[in-house]
């Protein structure tokens, strides 16, 4: 068992894909061989100790022989082998059961007839009645030394996941480094105005974090008092201290609104959107294509990027790439040297909507240093309107229809700010007396220049206006509708209140299931991520809508279309992550760093059981099914990468499987040390009841756990 939270970059930030059949075995050999030896290191810790004690074993098996299928050779007295069932193993040692509950089977194995000799043992049973054993049986043996037998599958996990880390190291273990590429509206992040290529250079006393450990450190961190950031700026290179305060909403992760960050390199697999204005440009890009300028001026990241296609978004592009070309020697993810430079056109891309401008709702967050913070504004003011402040005839012009569409509203914003205009709100807040009463006021700001863009990218996400520095909601209530729009034809009307939307997709993309996207209080989504995700679906598309108009309900379907002056800024572009090699330079600091490694990721453990139900939804828990696909991801990331991914798995089994619960190594200990204290085993009665409560807890959770892999039980992540 393990949580989706603490699983490798490539689950937290993106899936690496084989692409060939040979790629698929090779991993599937390599996740294989990797999941057995966790398993194989664990049950030789149990075997070696147990033969150091002089106790007879009768099997060595990696996974269950259920039915009697199975490989095995018999070697001695122990046969070893491999089982059917490959969810563990075991050792079987004569008078051992991992049922604590069979002491009385475990007696009658291990029992002989005769007098006690050198072969022989007596012992105290539950009932404090004596027998006599077979002395080389695991009841002839001392408490301490059956302590031994058993703590020994978890010592030996914790030190071959430091061997395991310290081989990583050693081979060189990709990252993927803590470098901003988005920030969700609305966020943490966003408020102490994180931008796009910002880098977390610390957290806490974590240095260089990868964007894994900024994940995990998030989702596990203290909620009240948050999480002290060491911040990188890109524009002016300065370090900043930035404490961040993590929040959660019901069911789901913590987190602080920072995206994982991209290359400009294009992805081996899909380098561009279908149907996007990427896919419709002059020539085709190609896979592993590295964009190096934008309309003849050089690029180096993407933040450079991304300030290019928010200032021409409305504007075709050149875009120039280096097609071909090999990393530097030294390292493997760096920008490609030589190669071809092609240069292509890319049109922009017109962003397709239903003809609804729906209702402002409340300013629910307010960004750090931005012209809205520094003239006052705050969460839970609502702006009922926008004009120009130093205009009269310009305010007159645009105090209609063109401001009445929030979502339409960032952009406008941003054009007007290249045009260093001043703009005037009309600002509604309540009022200091707390007696419900609101209080209109006037307040007039400059516009910032912006070179980014803040896309609502969770269902909870609030809108972002950055020329102002505001985040705020859309509400799922019509406010007016555009003339000779779809909305219009199908007769919609202000007033109307969107419920839900269903994309109905053309007849050549059938098979595809989408699920209904519902709005309102008890919703699941808001309109801005609808209208993001209206963006992304295949030409041909129809949107069922369900409205209520006077407490009737009712339906209609819509043709999206184009919306004219409104503009799609990524244009379908699809990079991979930038990652680096975490390399050792000497033996030392390769087992430095694997030993640092297992410590955080048996700390992680702990942490995360702590905060299970709590910080941690159950809904988040992974079982078999999920353990092989982060090994398989790791394994496609190479060797260093999957070891480090074992190091983690060993270090959940070494916590999960030393935990004081019935048939687990942790529950042995507890009766061996009761029996320790008690000078005999605990009673068959009590170990029965234990034993029962125990087992009902984990077969639940195990069929928990594999519905969720299997997707019977739904996620929320």
């Amino acid at each position: 068992m393990i949580a989706d939270a603490l699983v490798p970059d490539v689950l937290g930030a993106g899936i690496i894909f084989a692409t060939s059949p040979f790629e698929w075995l090779l991993v599937i050999l390599q996740v294989s061989l990797g999941l057995g030896t966790v398993i194989f290191v664990h049950e030789l810790g149990h075997f070696a100790v147990a033969k150091m004690c002089g106790v007879k074993c009768d099997k060595f098996f990696i996974g269950f022989d259920v039915g009697g299928y199975k490989i095995s050779r018999q070697w001695g007295e122990t046969e070893y082998g491999i089982g059917i069932l490959p969810l563990g193993g075991y050792v079987k040692m004569l008078g051992q059961d991992d049922n604590p509950a069979n002491i009385a089977e475990q007696v009658r194995e291990s029992e002989v007839s005769g007098e006690s000799n050198n072969t022989t043992k007596e012992i105290v049973g539950p009932d404090g009645e004596k027998f006599v054993v077979d002395s080389r049986s695991y009841l002839a043996k001392t408490v301490p030394q059956r302590m031994a037998i058993i703590s020994a599958g978890v010592i030996m996990n914790v030190f071959f996941a430091v061997i395991f880390a310290a081989i990583a190291y050693g081979l060189g273990v990709p990252v993927v480094p803590s470098i901003v590429s988005h920030v969700a509206p609305g966020s943490a992040a966003y408020e102490a105005d994180i931008r796009p290529g910002d880098e977390i250079v610390a957290i806490g006393e974590t240095q260089n974090p990868s964007f894994n450990q900024l994940m995990q450190s998030v989702t596990l961190g203290d909620l009240e008092n948050g999480l002290e950031f060491k911040v990188r700026r890109a524009a002016t290179d300065e370090v900043e201290s930035i404490n961040l305060l993590p929040r959660q909403n019901s069911g789901r992760l913590a987190r602080v609104g920072i995206a994982s960050p991209f290359t400009l390199r294009m992805s081996e697999v899909k380098p561009v959107f279908d149907d996007s204005s990427a896919a419709n440009a002059s020539s085709a890009f190609q896979a592993g294509d590295e964009i190096v300028a934008v309309n003849g001026q050089q690029i180096d990241d993407y933040h450079e990027w991304l300030a290019q296609l928010v200032q021409e978004v409305d504007q075709p592009i050149e875009v120039t790439v280096r097609r071909g070309g090999t990393p530097p020697e030294d390292d493997r993810f760096g920008k490609r040297e030589g190669g071809e430079i092609v240069s292509m056109t890319v049109p922009a891309q017109p962003m397709v909507r239903l003809g609804l401008a729906m209702e402002m709702g409340k300013i629910v967050a307010v960004q750090k240093n931005s012209p809205a913070a520094e003239k006052g504004l705050e969460p839970g003011d609502f702006i009922d309107r926008i004009s120009y402040a130093d205009d009269t005839a310009a305010s007159q012009a645009l105090a209609g229809k063109e401001f009445d569409d929030p979502i339409a509203l960032p952009e406008q914003l941003r054009q007007m700010a290249d045009d260093n205009r001043t703009i005037r709100l009309s600002v509604r807040r309540s009022t200091s007396g707390g007696d419900g009463r609101q209080e209109s006021e006037k307040i007039d700001l400059p516009l910032r220049t912006v070179t980014w863009n803040e896309p609502a990218g969770s269902e909870d996400d609030p809108l972002s206006a950055p020329a102002l520095g505001i985040a705020y909601r859309v509400l799922n209530r019509v406010r007016n509708v555009l003339a000779d729009s779809p909305a219009a034809k199908a007769g919609l009307q202000g007033g109307d209140v969107i419920t839900q939307a269903e994309f109905i997709l053309p007849e050549k993309k059938k098979g595809k299931k989408l699920d209904a996207l519902k709005f309102g209080v008890d919703g699941k989504h808001n309109w801005p991520v609808f209208v993001e995700l209206l963006q992304q679906q295949y030409p041909g598309t129809e949107v069922k809508l369900t409205y209520k108009r006077d407490g009737e309900v009712a339906t209609t379907t819509l043709a999206p279309a184009v919306a004219e002056g409104q503009f799609v800024v990524s244009r379908g572009f699809n990079f991979t992550q930038i990652k680096r090699l975490k390399i050792a330079n000497t033996l030392g600091e390769q087992f430095q760093l694997g030993f640092d490694n297992t410590k955080d990721s048996l700390s992680m453990v702990f942490r995360f059981l702590r905060k299970i139900g709590s910080q941690i939804p159950i809904s988040m828990l992974g079982g078999p099914i999920t353990i092989a696909k982060a090994a398989g991801y790791s394994a496609f990331e190479g060797p260093g990468k999957l070891l480090l991914f074992l190091t983690m798995l060993s270090a959940n089994l070494a916590v999960i499987n030393f935990m004081p619960i019935p048939m687990l190594d942790g529950g042995h200990m507890v009766f061996l040390a009761w029996e320790g204290i008690r000078g005999r085993p605990a009673s068959e009665k009590f170990v029965v009841a234990l034993h029962t409560v125990g087992f009902v807890c984990i077969i639940s959770l195990m069929v928990y756990v594999l519905g969720l892999d299997l997707n019977i039980f739904p996620r929320h992540m």
